[in-house]
């Protein structure tokens, strides 16, 4: 087997060599070329110590933040590239990260530390392909396997539990028997996980092509991860979330958001939050949730503008048309042409310059100041005539505006 390296790879593994020091281009970049996919990084592994290293790229220009655990990483040729000498991980007691770690000069014996059969073969141009765990043959038969014993992996770092249902959704692959059984048994030590890492890997789940195969098949694992109470449909809503673009907000509002209106968007904020999800990815999923409820259905495109702003509001025609069609468990020809006719409305109100923000309004602080509002009541009233304009009530006229305002002042 032979796999493409990029030269600043290439420079690298040769420039350990001739310093007679064995190395490989190793772990996520070997797979995916097994794989036919082009990797978007690549890690080296070398018998080479960290001094050792630092000896052999002394004219490199280098950071020396993960040496204590071995790693160096070599800018080459304007490549970031981690280079890192072969190990053995001593005990894991906090359940992420190994107490120590003890250099060798065997590659098998790194590879055997290492989570996932596909994810433990390493290349040279001069020695070849190294999988003593029988990666490629898992690659070619599509098989997510523990190295060793699945719990022993899964008990060293919780978050591999989440990665392997991460990889199976990206890779279109299954999950060996023990390796799910042990999926199972050791689900508990993902509460030990920083929520941020537990995060990022839920975001790659159901961002993957494959999501909904691996969100059914493991619902418990995933409800699990996010601290989310068992409710409502989780068909329906993996249904709803298969159905919508790979956008974060929106698919986290898919899964969420059962029913739809407040309580729903409020429980979908009280997990995203405590996932410590961005700020803007919460507010979003919370907003595209709260207006998607059925009471919200005959809101007009121009009220859904105001609320939601032009992406929102596409989105949410987006979220409702999935789940009408999750419902309808196949096709639904109203679904799809109300949604259709919704974004047509939607964009000619945007392409006409329709009123539905403020800066569109006819009246401004200073005209409702001079009528005697003041301070906070300005904005309030100034949202109070938007939402009639927006909803034909008003026309958005100067006098008009400003008559209402009189009124209600009155």
């Amino acid at each position: 087997m032979e796999l493409f390296l990029p030269p600043q790879v290439l420079k690298a593994i040769g420039l350990l060599e001739e310093a007679g020091w064995a190395a490989y281009a190793v772990g996520g970049c070997v797979r995916d070329q097994a794989l036919g996919i082009v990797p978007h990084d690549y890690d080296v592994c070398t018998a080479a110590s960290p001094g050792e290293m630092k000896r052999v790229f002394r004219e490199e220009r280098t950071l020396e933040t993960g040496l204590k655990h071995g790693t160096l990483t070599v800018l080459m040729d304007g490549m970031p590239l981690e280079i890192t000498t072969f190990r053995q991980d001593g005990e894991y007691r906090d359940g992420r990260h190994p107490d120590s770690v003890q250099f060798t000069r065997r590659v098998e014996d790194d590879l055997a530390r290492r989570d996932f059969t596909i994810n433990a073969m390493a290349y040279s141009p001069s020695r070849g392909l190294v999988d003593p765990f029988g990666g490629r043959e898992d690659c070619a038969a599509g098989v997510i396997r523990c190295v060793g014993q699945a719990e022993k992996r899964f008990q060293e770092d919780s978050l591999r539990v989440l990665r392997a249902l991460r990889f199976s959704a990206r890779l279109g692959f299954t999950i060996e028997e023990k390796t799910a059984a042990a999926l199972y048994t050791e689900k508990a030590g993902l509460r030990r996980i920083s929520r941020e890492r537990v995060a990022a890997e839920l975001n790659g789940l159901l961002c993957a092509g494959d999501a909904g195969r691996v969100l059914l098949a493991f619902e418990s694992i995933v409800r699990e991860a996010m601290n989310a109470p068992a409710g409502g449909s989780w068909q329906l809503a993996v249904g709803r979330l298969e159905r919508v673009p790979r956008d974060l907000p929106l698919r986290w509002a898919a899964l969420l958001m059962d029913s739809g209106g407040e309580n729903a968007a409020r429980q979908a904020a009280e997990i995203l939050k405590g996932l410590k999800m961005p700020s803007r990815l919460t507010e979003n999923a919370e907003l595209l949730i709260r207006w998607s409820a059925p009471e919200y259905a005959s809101m007009p495109p121009a009220e859904r503008l105001m609320r939601m702003g032009p992406e929102g509001a596409k989105q949410g025609i987006l979220l409702r048309k999935a789940d009408a069609l999750a419902r309808a468990a196949g096709e639904s020809p109203a679904a799809e042409q109300a949604a259709a006719e919704e974004t047509e409305e939607l964009e000619r109100l945007i392409r006409e310059n329709a009123c539905f923000t403020l800066r569109h309004l006819a009246v401004r602080g200073p005209d409702l100041a001079a009528l005697g509002y003041k301070g906070p009541d300005i904005g309030k009233q100034l949202n109070e005539l938007l939402l009639r304009v927006v909803r034909g009530q008003l026309p958005n006229e100067k006098e008009a505006l400003l008559d209402a305002a009189r009124n209600i002042n009155a």
